[in-house]
């Protein structure tokens, strides 16, 4: 089994470097954990090629046998890694065979071999930790960063999972309307027996809940519950947060919960666009020195931060100047060479920035800085892009030569 799944990593690997900008794969791996082949999915935003110094996150999807709901998942993760809301993220699609079994944990009332005892949670973080994780550090630029996502009964794996001896698996968890009930309560139990010893959990949690139909009236109590327990035992090293989806039904409750989730997961681990408008306001800080702090904060918390990247901070560097904060701008499109100095586009930011803040030989001085980089062509442009911005830097100094 162990050479089998080694040679099954090569070829994969070897697949994913031939198949350059395909966006979505199909995989197959013999599954010690379950003693079967078992499918999983893996897919990526285009700007996984399109910024190819990027490392990616990763977001576990339970339920990716649905191709409705996984779709959706790929769909909300793409946008909002596109428009730089949320940091760089693959997608991973868990093909699960049996959900009514492969979300629920054994039953700890009886053996486990009891008859009728075959929940497989257990089985399944397995299959993710020994198997599945390996294959796609190994088969995608990915980093240390690893999100679940859970529906329903999939959402109740997210719950059982951040209150096992497992919960370091992941740094995040979301869970939209979960079912907790089963067994029992056995996973309710188990958080009210946790949560009050205040363990170290370094992790984000965020839940959901509906308001319309029968099912949001069983979980709504379920979720607030957890809340309860929170409230009751505060703890400095889990980020948990709880969301009423307002006029949504179980179904319903998906798209707005997972866009909402992402936002709040990506704004505890790295600085977004939100906390730099809100650090901005801050007339008497650097932002560096509030984006330094808040690093500092969550780091303390969650045990793990994501570190911004050049591109986003490019992008908020320029909503700045659309807002007419160009000494802000100047800030972060400063932040944002410190990562990248050879993307000329950041200086073009930059140069626009200083000439509005009336620094107009600064502004020359950065102008003369980009023809320099567009000389040495060290980001490989095209000819035609290199002779478009030399075009550009020309003009630019034409005008400031009238300022």
């Amino acid at each position: 089994m162990k050479a089998l799944f080694s040679l099954t990593i090569c070829c994969a690997i070897a697949f994913c470097c031939s198949a350059q900008d395909t966006l979505d794969y199909d995989f197959k791996l013999p599954s010690k954990a379950f003693e079967k082949e078992r499918k999983f999915y893996v897919h990526l935003p285009e700007r996984y090629y399109s910024n190819p110094h990027d490392t990616f996150g990763v977001v576990y999807v339970t339920d990716a046998q649905a191709a409705s709901f996984y779709n959706n998942a790929k769909g909300i993760i793409d946008y909002l890694v596109w428009s730089y809301q949320i940091s760089p993220m693959i997608v991973v699609g868990i093909h699960n065979d049996n959900r009514s079994r492969e979300f629920i944990p054994l039953d700890k009332s009886k053996a486990a071999d009891a008859e009728g005892n075959n929940g497989q949670a257990e089985k399944l973080r397995q299959q993710l930790e020994e198997e599945i994780f390996p294959f796609v550090d190994s088969a995608f630029r990915v980093n240390t960063f690893k999100a679940l996502v859970g529906h329903s009964r999939g959402g109740a794996f997210v719950a059982n999972t951040i209150f096992s001896d497992k919960h370091d698996m992941f740094n995040a968890y979301i869970s939209i309307s979960p079912g907790m009930h089963y067994l029992n309560r056995q996973i309710l139990k188990e958080a009210a027996d946790i949560i009050p010893t205040k363990p170290a959990f370094h992790n984000f949690y965020f839940c959901t809940y509906g308001t319309v139909g029968s099912l949001e009236a069983y979980f709504e109590p379920q979720v607030k519950y957890l809340d309860s327990l929170f409230e009751a035992h505060p703890n400095p090293t889990i980020h948990w947060e709880m969301a009423e989806m307002t006029n949504k039904s179980h179904w319903g409750t998906v798209a707005p919960s997972l866009t909402e989730g992402l936002l709040r997961m990506n704004r505890a681990y790295q600085v977004d666009q939100a906390l730099i408008q809100e650090f901005s306001a801050h007339k008497d800080k650097g932002l560096k020195e509030q984006v330094d702090a808040y690093y500092a904060q969550q780091k303390e918390k969650l045990g793990h931060t994501v570190p911004m990247n050049a591109p986003n901070l490019n992008y908020y560097g320029n909503e700045m100047l659309e807002m007419g904060e160009a000494e802000r701008a100047v800030e972060l499109f400063d932040l944002a060479l410190e990562l990248n100095d050879k993307e000329t586009r950041i200086y073009f930011g930059k140069a626009e920035a200083l000439r509005r803040t009336k620094q107009i030989d600064a502004a020359k001085e950065v102008l003369k800085e980009i023809s320099v980089l567009l000389e040495k062509n060290e980001a490989g442009l095209s000819e035609e892009d290199v002779a478009k911005r030399k075009r550009w830097v020309k003009e630019e100094l034409e005008e400031l030569e009238n300022e």
